[in-house]
């Protein structure tokens, strides 16, 4: 009998380095999944998190407390998630407007992600997830921070990735033969 392996994920270890100067608000409407992504957060040694109730508590943290990172959920109406990272992106200057934003759903299905990507949010996760996983995220929002674009449309991080600089490229058929 033939057994198949998961395909490995890469292991985000804990680096104080990284994570000790980090302040991070996380907003959860459900009590249990507030204390599992904050024990995460701890256990990476994060150095501040800020736990949130609802829309409302997570606008007065981002208008008084530096924040880092936001890691925002769903949450349910009138005030949902997406609704609230409209307001970060395109709010006055007391909000944080290029505060990195990553986005926990429960319905991973394309149209979702699609409407968080055009909110602004800079990574979705769905749930569930792992410790790995969050925290790879959180990592690379920081490590790789994407400058924020704005037009009438759309206000968020430039959608594009980049990992290295543009190269230039020459096809076959444009280069000059030598004589």
């Amino acid at each position: 009998m033939h057994t198949r392996k998961a395909p490995a994920q890469p292991i985000c270890k804990p680096d104080p380095a990284t994570y000790a100067g980090l302040s991070v608000l996380v907003l959860e409407d459900t009590p249990h999944l507030v204390g599992v992504v904050c024990g995460i957060l701890k256990s990476f040694g994060v150095g501040k998190i800020h736990a949130a109730r609802d829309a409302a508590d997570a606008l007065f943290i981002l208008a008084n407390q530096k924040i880092s990172v936001a890691v925002i959920d769903e949450l349910k109406p009138p005030h949902d998630g997406l609704s609230l990272v409209r307001t970060i992106r395109t709010a006055a200057a007391q909000l944080p407007n290029e505060l990195p934003i990553i986005y926990l759903t429960e319905v991973p299905h394309q149209r979702v992600i699609i409407a968080a990507r055009d909110a602004g949010v800079t990574e979705v996760l769905s749930k569930p997830f792992s410790a790995s996983q969050l925290m790879t995220r959180i990592s690379s929002a920081v490590k790789n921070p994407r400058a924020l674009v704005r037009s009438e449309r759309f206000v968020g991080p430039d959608r594009r990735r980049r990992t290295k600089e543009p190269t230039q490229r020459k096809r076959q058929a444009d280069m000059i033969p030598a004589s």
